[in-house]
């Protein structure tokens, strides 16, 4: 039967990674590491092959009890393979079958990283599936963002990705370094990495206490950390007083084709400076050195110029870097628990 778990041989969680990591269709979060990263929640890894006997398509479910018994199935950033193509994403549906009885699942949730198509909406709404994109309202109602800003660095180097910027950017960027704020890059294996991660989960607190929102135990930055090889944590710091400030602090995975901004905080200190715009010109340029076509920055919940994360990703990525992304794939199996799930959630 093709679905692996975590407990399943080495040498078939092998060959499934190596399919999601080299896939065009491949994202992080249906990497088999990113379920230890999410370590609350169960682990399913469905595949087909192809005639071959290659993979040819592959989805990673997480799935959680909410009620205690009946599951939330998720596949996040799922299925690995090319959407346009339902009967092929149908076949991994009905493969999932014994996933999703043996988790009493309610509902399975895909949420591919493809751009909107009405067509594509439509076609999933015809095979049967329950699709959740433009007609919702609420931008917060998606278990992920629908619109990411994202960075184009397709042959791209330093240099001329720079000359792209308006002169506007360019000074912004330009700022913290002539400030004197410099940037490292610290890895999982570095003498200073615990030092460095308590520098950025305190700076995680004051950015939380300064927008009012909640925010990860610091065992879930560490699980991320080593959960991927290509993992960097960037510290932005300046010298004040003969010792170091630090100033913001952000995780970079890069993965398959994509460098990702995971997670950023910064200091109530000498924002005038900018550190965050060196942090992030600096994981761009980390990015480019390592052959990476995009730097994903993340979700935004509005392109509305009086909106700050967006503006403060727009200078990065511009109008080109908005990605619309199609929304939410539904395969609905208790109707009144999905009802109910959809209204509270």
């Amino acid at each position: 039967m093709p679905i692996l778990t975590n407990q399943s041989p080495a040498s078939e969680l092998a060959e499934y990674e190596h399919f999601v990591a080299t896939s065009p269709h491949g994202h992080m979060m249906q990497s088999v590491n990113w379920s230890h990263v999410k370590s609350n929640w169960g682990a399913d890894f469905v595949y087909l092959r192809a005639a071959d006997g290659s993979i040819k398509a592959a989805l990673s479910i997480l799935s959680i009890a909410n009620d205690g018994q009946h599951s939330f199935l998720y596949a996040p950033r799922g299925p690995v393979c090319d959407l346009a193509d339902v009967e092929l994403v149908s076949a991994l549906i009905k493969e999932a079958q014994p996933v999703i009885e043996k988790h009493h699942g309610f509902l399975l949730r895909m949420d591919p990283e493809v751009t909107y198509s009405p067509d594509l909406v439509k076609m999933y709404a015809q095979a049967g599936f329950a699709v959740r994109s433009r007609e919702i309202a609420d931008p917060h109602a998606f278990s992920n963002p629908r619109i990411n800003m994202v960075v184009n660095l397709s042959g791209r180097t330093e240099e001329n990705l720079f000359e792209t910027y308006p002169s506007k950017t360019k000074n912004k960027i330009r700022k913290p370094y002539k400030s004197g704020i410099t940037t490292r890059l610290v890895s999982v294996g570095d003498d200073d990495f615990s030092k460095s991660l308590d520098e950025f989960y305190h700076l995680t607190e004051i950015m939380a206490q300064r927008q009012g929102i909640t925010y990860r135990p610091k065992e879930y930055f560490i699980r991320l950390m080593h959960a991927f090889d290509d993992t960097k944590l960037f510290v932005t710091s300046c010298d004040a007083d003969g010792e170091r400030e630090v100033l913001s602090s952000c995780i970079v995975v890069s993965y398959n084709r994509k460098s990702f901004y995971m997670y950023a905080a910064s200091s109530n200190e000498k924002r005038n400076l900018r550190p965050n715009d060196q942090m992030n010109f600096e994981a761009i340029k980390y990015a480019i050195s390592r052959g990476m076509s995009e730097y994903d920055m993340g979700g935004v919940y509005s392109t509305e110029t009086d909106d700050g994360l967006y503006n403060f990703k727009h200078q990065f990525a511009g109008n080109e870097g908005i990605r619309e992304m199609l929304g939410e794939i539904d395969f609905v199996i208790d109707e009144a628990r999905y009802r109910d799930f959809v209204a509270n959630h």
